[in-house]
């Protein structure tokens, strides 16, 4: 099992499975498919775009397999409640070959237009969230809508070829943020104040506490190396430093039915 001190989050890319033909990839999409909840399913359903469903169904399919891989229990008999209504937990799960659950174990999940973030930690609440720097038209009204008046500051000093990439990393911190304490948009997030940077790569040894107007206890928060034309942020329960491990994962490549011991 993972320690408290530690975090793993796993990148996900979408591109092979993106370029698989089409019987094959409709046949992936069946084999995932199966290992997700009747709730799940209906939510993967609901959505009318194919690939907003293909990367729904891919995104939850790998965090099973993560799940299971840490607790050595089929991805598919892995029970994940909404906690409070919001943000998504486990269940008890018995954990293979030991005594107690792994209901200590936390997670929390991001997928974006060809990506995926999942992290996962113990007996600590963390959220993640990965962003596809989509160009906007409007990008200082945009930020005007989400960002507090001392991030603006800050941002409306940068050049303007660093905007861009600077603002998604304030909105991905925020994000992260807003998921970890379970309340993602029902937040403004122009009361969450994160670091703004001239859009240098981002790296887990930056990180700073969120300052949240009307939120409780401590939160740190730091961004995580991404891809190109993407941004991707991590936030983490408590004000210390949990070392954090990056890997990347290729979904094709996993065996889904079978978790080893």
């Amino acid at each position: 099992m993972i320690h408290r001190d530690s975090v793993d989050v796993w990148r996900i890319r979408l591109d092979a499975v993106a370029a698989l033909p089409a019987d094959k990839l409709a046949e992936r999409m069946e084999i995932w498919r199966v290992l997700l909840s009747t709730e799940e399913q209906r939510r993967a359903d609901s959505l009318i775009a194919d690939e907003h469903r293909q990367d729904y169904v891919a995104a939850h399919a790998g965090l099973r397999f993560l799940l299971g891989m840490h607790l050595k229990v089929l991805p598919s008999s892995i029970p994940i409640e909404t906690a409070g209504g919001t943000k998504p937990a486990l269940a008890a799960v018995p954990i293979s070959g030991g005594t107690g659950s792994g209901s200590d174990l936390r997670f929390n999940l991001s997928h974006t237009r060809g990506a995926i973030l999942i992290g996962i930690a113990s007996s600590r609440e963390i959220g993640v969230d990965v962003e596809w720097q989509r160009p906007m038209e409007d990008l200082d009204a945009m930020a005007r809508s989400v960002m507090s008046d001392d991030e603006l500051s800050l941002w409306m000093a940068l050049r303007l070829e660093e905007r861009m990439r600077s603002f998604y990393e304030v909105w991905t911190q925020k994000e992260a943020y807003l998921k970890a304490i379970g309340l993602g948009l029902y937040r403004s997030l122009q009361d969450v104040t994160v670091s703004v940077s001239g859009g240098r790569e981002s790296s887990p040894e930056r990180e700073r506490l969120v300052l949240d107007r009307s939120g409780k206890g401590q939160w740190t928060v730091a961004g995580i190396p991404a891809w190109d034309g993407y941004s991707a942020a991590i936030c983490w329960e408590g004000d210390d430093s949990p070392s954090i491990t990056i890997r990347d994962l290729d979904i094709l490549q996993c065996d889904l039915s079978v978790i080893a011991s």
